[in-house]
């Protein structure tokens, strides 16, 4: 038998990305986790291809350039696997730029596997 960590999910709220903006933020857990999938939600159910993201942990970036939003949005068996380790005190951070003529509001939905 497999022994694995429990699921958690943390919801960021990165609110209003307005239309040519970008929005930064970052996340710091209080225990140690993998993050096995970001998950991308437009709150309005708008498109976030034209949205582009970087994500970092501890200021190493894990996207090599900045990668379309909309990849990650979707159902859970079609957003790809992240499979970084997200230690206690570790800094999880984001920029997301939206390129719509339109504002965007956005949640980043972190799924988290405890080690």
């Amino acid at each position: 038998m497999i022994d694995l960590g429990e699921i958690v999910f943390k919801t960021i709220n990165v609110g209003t990305v307005s239309a040519g903006g970008t929005v930064e933020g970052s996340y710091t857990p209080e225990a140690d986790y993998i993050i096995r999938k970001i998950i991308a939600v437009e709150k309005n159910d708008a498109s976030l291809s034209n949205v582009t993201a970087t994500f970092w942990i501890d200021n190493v970036p894990f996207t090599r350039e900045v990668i379309p939003l909309g990849i990650l949005q979707g159902y859970h068996t079609q957003v790809p696997p992240v499979e970084k380790k997200l230690g206690r005190g570790s800094t999880f951070k984001y920029s997301i730029t939206n390129n719509y003529g339109a504002s965007r509001e956005i949640f980043l939905v972190l799924e988290l596997e405890t080690v």
